[in-house]
C-alpha cells in the first residue's frame, strides 16, 4: 500500500472519510479523522452541519471533538444555533455530554438538595 502525506491528509480529510468508509478501510477513516478534528476549526457556524456529518458517517472522535465545544459555548450556541434538523438522540448524546462535565444536574441531585434543606429546617 502507498503512503498519504500529511498535506493530503490536510487538505482531503472529509474526502479521505468518505471514501474509507464507503470501502471499509477502518484504519484509513481513524487517520483521516484525527486529522479533520485536528485541522478543522469548529465554529458556532459550523458546528451542527459536522455534527451532522460526524454522526452520519460514525466519526467517534470528532462527535467527541463537537460536543466538547457545544458544552464550553453552550450559551452561545443555545442563542444562535438552531436544532430543528437535528435528529433526537444527538440531542441525548449533547446532553450526557453536558452531565459528564458537570453542567447539568440530575433530578436525584435535586431530591438530595431539598432532603438537606428540609433536614436544615427541622434542626431549626
Amino acid at each position: 500500500g502507498g503512503e498519504i502525506g500529511e498535506e493530503d491528509f490536510v487538505q482531503h480529510a472529509k474526502d479521505l472519510i468518505n471514501a474509507a468508509d464507503k470501502y471499509g478501510v477502518t484504519n484509513l477513516k481513524l487517520e483521516a479523522e484525527v486529522w479533520y478534528v485536528q485541522s478543522t476549526k469548529i465554529t458556532i457556524e459550523n458546528v451542527i452541519d459536522n455534527l451532522l456529518y460526524a454522526d452520519a458517517m460514525n466519526c467517534a472522535l470528532l462527535k467527541e471533538a463537537l460536543m466538547d465545544f457545544m458544552v464550553e459555548k453552550k450559551v452561545e450556541v443555545m442563542q444562535r444555533v438552531s436544532f430543528d434538523d437535528v435528529p433526537g438522540h444527538i440531542c441525548k448524546d449533547l446532553l450526557a455530554a453536558m452531565a459528564r462535565r458537570g453542567d447539568v444536574s440530575s433530578d436525584d441531585d435535586d431530591d438530595e438538595e431539598e432532603e438537606e434543606e428540609e433536614e436544615e429546617e427541622d434542626d431549626e
